[in-house]
């Protein structure tokens, strides 16, 4: 036990584990929200592929296991092709990897409030019923265990990432107005990720209100006790993941995306489907600075290195430096780098 004044004084300050570097915290209860038609599926897929292949287009991840309750869409087909799509256009040599560990659950799978975030305790299934020695995998038995346990066997699972898409249908019996109803989903929610170690973090994915102007929608409980808010915004030429409330530096600041219409093949059939593509993340040339700025070099020395290998698409050092310090100041904006950390100048 420490005294006031020991507490006044204490100068450490503390250590922020990240599942997404800048983005998610670690043992963190997040949400994201955005208004109809804004690609909230869509980021929160991408979140999952970058956990699961330790990306680092949104921030260096924590790679492990991601569980997805996909409760806002009845058409299992329609989000398998979008998945699939992420996988076949951004991480086309880690099918396997994201076949294995991305584990989602559908609203059709949640019979019996399996996922209900207003309740006393969590119902998951444990096991299949057998006829003849063959498991019936459409009549799951499900048990009711404490929002801690379930996250003590979420983290033997390795899970790191629970996404709740979206809060509003996790809440069977009460509405987003309620705030007695949210002040539980946040109690039960916290209790989850503490049954893990806090090794787990959950996103709740959540609309915003009629009024976008005043954010999202419901009882302000979610905007006022949750650490992390993220919004995704509409641009001219795309979208924006906004920080619109964080605990790092980096509030405020956004990092762009667009989506990208493409055709995916499913059970024999193609479907029109989309993705959203960081196209303003990490290139060869963005990898390498912060890798190099990883390392410990002062943005002259990255300079200096980055230069020689990029020398024949430069004509001159001159033009060289311009491409770079639009790079630089591009990846602190996005949390990539942070220039004071090496006592380096914007």
């Amino acid at each position: 036990m420490k005294s006031l004044n020991d507490l006044l004084t204490n100068k450490e300050e503390k250590e922020e584990r990240w599942i997404v570097e800048n983005l998610i915290g670690m043992g963190e209860l997040a949400i994201l929200y955005a208004s109809h038609g804004h690609h909230k599926t869509g980021i929160a897929i991408k979140l999952s592929c970058e956990v699961i292949t330790g990306g680092v287009e949104l921030g260096a991840t924590q790679t492990g296991a991601v569980m997805y309750y996909c409760l806002d869409n009845t058409n299992e087909t329609e989000m398998l092709c979008r998945v699939k799509a992420m996988i076949e256009n951004a991480y086309p040599n880690h099918t396997e990897d994201i076949g294995q560990k991305l584990l989602i659950a559908f609203r059709n799978d949640t019979k019996n409030d399996k996922l209900n975030l207003t309740k006393d305790y969590h119902s998951r299934e444990t096991d299949y019923p057998q006829s003849s020695g063959v498991p019936d995998y459409n009549s799951p038995i499900h048990t009711d265990t404490s929002w801690i346990e379930a996250g003590s066997w979420d983290r033997e699972d390795n899970v790191r990432l629970i996404i709740i898409d979206t809060l509003s249908k996790a809440m069977s019996g009460a509405g987003v107005n309620d705030d007695a109803a949210v002040r539980k989903i946040i109690d039960n929610c916290q209790d989850w990720i503490k049954g893990s170690g806090n090794y787990l973090s959950i996103l709740l994915i959540h609309h915003s209100g009629k009024d976008v102007r005043k954010g999202m929608m419901g009882s302000q409980i979610l905007a006022n006790d949750l650490p992390t808010v993220l919004k995704i915004r509409k641009k001219k030429d795309g979208y924006e993941l906004v920080r619109e409330k964080h605990r790092s530096k980096y509030k405020g600041k956004s990092i762009p995306f667009k989506h990208r219409e493409v055709l995916t093949e499913y059970k024999g059939k193609n479907h029109e489907t989309v993705y959203v593509d960081i196209g303003k993340g990490l290139d060869a040339l963005d990898s390498k600075i912060v890798s190099l700025f990883d390392t410990g070099l002062p943005k002259k020395e990255i300079i200096d290195n980055t230069h020689l290998l990029y020398i024949d698409n430069t004509p001159t050092r001159k033009s060289f430096d311009v491409v770079f310090n639009r790079r630089w100041k591009r990846l602190i904006d996005t949390g990539f780098i942070e220039n004071k950390k090496q006592d380096n100048k914007t």
